[in-house]
């Protein structure tokens, strides 16, 4: 055997013979004449000086010699098709704009890490507002995509989550059972969890009060975690300092499910933005409860 490289071509239809049991679905499947496939199997063959393949049976097997060379082959093929995925993945360039709640950052740092690595030429720009304002953002195409909390019945863009509104206090603490029941919530039209828990609470007859108020959960929940309200929210955005109150033992209203929903900006995406927007999805994306 002479010391030159390989055919690519050739190692592709050594693989593809193996793979479909005879030359003809590998000709169909490579798009290849059958003719050619026999070819560049001899060719390969005469280049080893080994025998392959077993032609004699009602399917085409690798000789014992063709096995080694087949584990070498399915190598080579992936680390060529990962070459040419890295060096396109590099062609990309331009700037991404991405728009979310603070509260909600947790979700995408590997994300947007993974991003960085695989599109290096590619800069993104954060955008944090309430959901309500990203909408009209998105909409408007002055950011590339967003984000954002929308209720179950949302249609449109791509859901990455649905997660049931809960009530949530500090652990041990008895605040719910106020009256007027002190809330930590964001200030009136911004927030669906806000509508949501207070219309509740109105259908339910229950007297409530705003105690303290902000636009992200983060701060509500510095009073919640202290025993001076209840809030309510999602169950992945709790920690060890709050618990979840079940409506059946608190007399508290049970809440409805919210979604989180990636949309995007009308009209023609960029590959940038398009890439990202794939890599959200195929990331953050909950596989048990998303559509």
């Amino acid at each position: 055997m002479r010391n030159r490289p390989l055919d690519l071509r050739a190692l592709q239809s050594f693989a593809a013979v193996v793979d479909t049991g005879s030359f003809t679905a590998a000709a169909k499947q490579l798009n290849y004449s059958q003719s050619a496939v026999s070819m560049q199997l001899r060719r390969l063959e005469a280049e080893l000086d080994l025998d392959l393949l077993i032609r004699d049976s009602p399917r085409v097997k690798p000789t014992r010699p063709g096995r080694e060379v087949l584990g070498y082959t399915r190598e080579m093929l992936r680390l060529n098709g990962e070459l040419q995925q890295t060096l396109a993945q590099r062609e990309v360039a331009g700037t991404v704009r991405l728009g979310l709640p603070i509260d909600y950052a947790p979700y995408i740092p590997s994300t947007l890490t993974l991003f960085a690595e695989r599109y290096p030429f590619v800069e993104i720009e954060v955008r944090s507002e309430l959901s309500v304002t990203l909408i009209e953002e998105v909409r408007a195409g002055d950011i590339d995509m967003v984000i954002v909390t929308r209720e179950s019945n949302a249609s449109g863009g791509n859901r990455l989550r649905r997660e049931p509104l809960v009530w949530v206090a500090a652990p041990g603490t008895a605040v719910h059972e106020r009256d007027p029941l002190p809330l930590a919530i964001s200030p009136e039209g911004l927030c669906a969890f806000r509508a949501a828990a207070t219309s509740h609470l109105d259908a339910q007859g229950m007297a409530w009060r705003t105690a303290y108020e902000s636009q992200a959960f983060a701060a509500q929940r510095i009073p919640v975690a202290a025993g001076l309200a209840i809030a309510p929210t999602l169950p992945s955005l709790i920690g060890p300092d709050l618990e979840i109150l079940d409506p059946a033992t608190t007399g508290l209203p049970k809440l409805p499910t919210m979604d989180i929903r990636l949309y995007r900006s009308p009209g023609r995406a960029s590959e940038a933005a398009a890439c990202l927007a794939e890599l959200i999805i195929e990331h953050v994306r909950d596989s048990r409860n998303a559509a």
